[in-house]
């Protein structure tokens, strides 16, 4: 157990709601990671704490993971009206403002318990919300996987392969898994699951438009040198995320994509795992959650990958400041490589 106090701290809360109404919410879009953990959580909270009853919403339109993950999982979201539960759970969601159109419950008068591995969600939460954060954890299927333990919850199959998509997912195909994760995804599997089954549903395959985007980002790539590092910077109208990843593909030790979308700009930023050792720079918490904040918006995500809306100014300037920062936080000289 990466953080037994932590845990032990989350569990004492969750007792508390014992024989109470309370709704599980998630990140707009939601994610395996969000997805997998309120499975989970909905079940021990049911079995365990002897809650009367629990909803579950995400904000805003589903991804298409999380449609994948929710049909093999049969969980589904909760038609009922969230105004009559006591307590609302905020899973893995960094900021008030990825809960989009659900934010109203942080001024309902009613608690709200968010549990999350971004510590950004300390800040961003305030004193909106009991906050239970640990950046100990690679995800928050790992923290409910610690908590079922501590608990002396015995994990179904089924349970099982939904942590283990969330754990795969967020450590980036286990990528940058430690070895604690990989001991965890190893006794998750012991369950009796096929993980084969989990990655081939995760590992949907690119459509034409997402492929489209990819291209695109490449031929308007720029390229920057910091030393020895390689920052690609380029923009899509979508799929950022995907564009950023390929450009990580392509050779960039940190990638920078952005886009309009939804009335302000989305940057997506993915980095390896050596710039991330050697630089110590945290993209979610030094960048992404900069940016966000500076353009009067939110971000926030992992340390080698992570997300940021910008509500105020426009898409080249944004990436220019993005760069800037970059170059602050390096403390070396950054400099455009030319065709």
């Amino acid at each position: 157990m990466r953080d037994p106090s932590f845990i032990q701290g989350v569990a004492k809360r969750l007792e508390k709601l014992s024989g109470r109404v309370a709704a599980i919410l998630i990140h707009s879009g939601g994610d395996p990671d969000s997805i997998g953990s309120a499975y989970v959580l909905s079940r021990i909270l049911s079995r365990v704490f002897g809650l009367r009853r629990i909803l579950f919403r995400i904000p805003s339109e589903v991804s298409a993971h999380s449609l994948l993950l929710l049909e093999e999982l049969g969980f589904a979201e909760s038609g009922e009206d969230l105004e009559g539960v006591d307590s609302f759970i905020v899973l893995d969601c960094g900021s008030p403002e990825q809960l989009n159109d659900l934010a109203w419950i942080l001024g309902s008068g009613k608690p709200t318990i968010v549990i999350d591995h971004h510590s950004t969600s300390l800040e961003g939460f305030g004193n909106k919300a009991e906050v239970y954060a640990s950046e100990e954890y690679q995800s928050v299927c790992e923290i409910v996987l610690d908590l079922a333990e501590y608990l002396g919850y015995r994990l179904s199959a089924r349970e099982a392969e939904a942590l283990f998509a969330g754990i795969y997912y967020d450590t980036v195909r286990l990528s940058v898994a430690d070895s604690e994760t990989f001991r965890k995804a190893c006794k998750l599997v012991s369950y009796g699951f096929d993980p084969k089954n989990v990655i081939q549903k995760l590992e949907t395959g690119m459509d034409l438009s997402e492929r489209i985007a990819r291209l695109k980002a490449a031929a308007r790539l720029r390229i920057y040198r910091a030393g020895d590092w390689l920052i690609a910077v380029s923009r899509v109208g979508s799929f950022q995320s995907s564009a950023a990843r390929s450009l990580i593909g392509l050779g960039a030790h940190l990638s920078i994509v952005a886009g309009e979308s939804d009335g302000g700009v989305v940057v997506s930023f993915r980095a390896t795992r050596d710039f991330v050792e050697a630089t110590g720079i945290n993209v979610g918490k030094d960048i992404a959650a900069r940016i966000g904040a500076e353009f009067e918006g939110h971000g926030g995500g992992h340390s080698s990958a992570a997300r940021a809306f910008c509500a105020r100014g426009e898409l080249e300037e944004i990436l220019d400041r993005c760069v800037e920062l970059v170059k602050e936080l390096l403390e070396i000289p950054v400099s455009e490589l030319k065709p």
